[in-house]
């Protein structure tokens, strides 16, 4: 979903952009921001005519546009007047356009547009007047929602999280750079995997070396359909397969368990 709040400037544009990223945060997500005068800055813009802003807005939204063709979640805080340019991204792909409007004078009257264009269909009207913006941010993924991440990344039944290094590859040299699985697979990986697999367990591969550096090993060694994904960041597992870890049960015991692990005991 792209989120394109418009709206004259002072009248609360990014401060709800920055509330809705805050709250998609909290909900897993990692949305991108373009703001306007951010992208003014960045592209040394400082033309406020008709054909400056059109150039701003274009550019955001060919920005927004790639971002949401890579699947990503993106909030434009943006002036951007003209309903005809829009209304054309809008035709394009998914936009919640929001038009945040105020009565109250903020200091920045000097720098609205004259000729700034209304939306009229397909959005959501905000009048940060008086308003609460945890209660505005609610209103407005009530009405354009995106997909839960829980449910999307947060189904642990019978789940393997499995470090690559040392549990599926070898790694018999220890780290030879991130670009470097040297070695085959461990002895015995293979047949067991499948068989974990057979029995109904998922399996993804949890690793600090490079995705597509596991991805292309796997491949080399016909084991690429035993994986549901492969992932440098961490996520929810029923157990952790891991050469380096221990089990831990309370921090009473840490201590112990550290002077004694391979890891730290060679």
């Amino acid at each position: 979903m792209i989120y394109w709040f418009t709206g004259q400037p002072g009248h609360g544009k990014t401060t709800l952009a920055k509330a809705l990223i805050s709250q998609l945060k909290r909900g897993g997500y990692k949305p991108y921001h373009i703001d306007g005068d951010d992208l003014r800055s960045l592209t040394t813009n400082k033309d406020y005519s008709r054909v400056g802003r059109e150039a701003n807005i274009r550019k955001a939204q060919n920005i927004a546009h790639y971002l949401h063709d890579q699947g990503e979640i993106v909030v434009v805080s943006l002036v951007s007047p003209y309903r005809e340019l829009r209304e054309e991204l809008k035709a394009t792909t998914e936009v919640c356009e929001i038009l945040v409007h105020t009565k109250e004078i903020r200091g920045r009257e000097d720098r609205h547009v004259l000729d700034f264009e209304k939306p009229t269909s397909n959005f959501i009207d905000i009048d940060t007047t008086d308003f609460d913006i945890e209660g505005t941010i609610s209103s407005i993924l009530k009405v354009s929602p995106v997909p839960s991440k829980e449910l999307k990344t947060l189904d642990k039944r019978k789940t393997l999280a499995v470090d690559f290094d040392g549990v599926i590859h070898r790694y018999s040299k220890g780290f030879q750079g991130l670009e470097n699985a040297y070695d085959p697979p461990m002895e015995g990986a293979q047949e067991v995997l499948q068989r974990l697999k057979d029995q109904g367990y998922v399996l993804k591969i949890m690793s600090s070396r490079p995705a597509l550096v596991i991805e292309e090993w796997l491949e080399k060694y016909n084991m690429t359909n035993l994986f549901d994904a492969v992932s440098n960041n961490k996520f929810a597992a029923t157990v952790y397969l891991d050469d380096r870890g221990f089990h831990f049960t309370d921090w009473a015991t840490v201590e112990e368990k550290l002077a004694v692990h391979p890891k730290f005991a060679q």
